[in-house]
């Protein structure tokens, strides 16, 4: 049988992080869940996924290979496949200052 029966706790099918020079991608799998009933939590270091309804409860959290811009992440959702973009945050490198002698 495809998908979660009631009260049952969802099992997620599969979750892929992909990274790119500039972004990260979060591919997950949530058969049977309503787009509304997802909620996202993102810092720069983590990302979190919930659902919490009374048929379907799910929570993952997610490390991430390197600092986001938590302001900058999207996501979608169709067909039982979430994608969260993030964007990585540019480290800048630190100024100097000319010391007088």
């Amino acid at each position: 049988m495809c998908g979660w029966q009631k009260n049952q706790r969802p099992k997620e099918r599969a979750r892929y992080t992909i990274t790119t020079d500039s972004e990260i991608k979060v591919i997950s799998e949530l058969p049977g869940v309503q787009k509304e009933d997802i909620k996202l939590h993102t810092t720069e270091n983590s990302l979190t996924i919930s659902v919490d309804k009374s048929q379907h409860k799910y929570h993952k959290q997610v490390e991430l290979p390197t600092k986001v811009n938590p302001q900058e992440t999207k996501a979608s959702y169709k067909n039982g496949v979430l994608v969260i973009t993030l964007q990585q945050k540019r480290e800048e490198k630190p100024k100097g200052e000319l010391i007088k002698i």
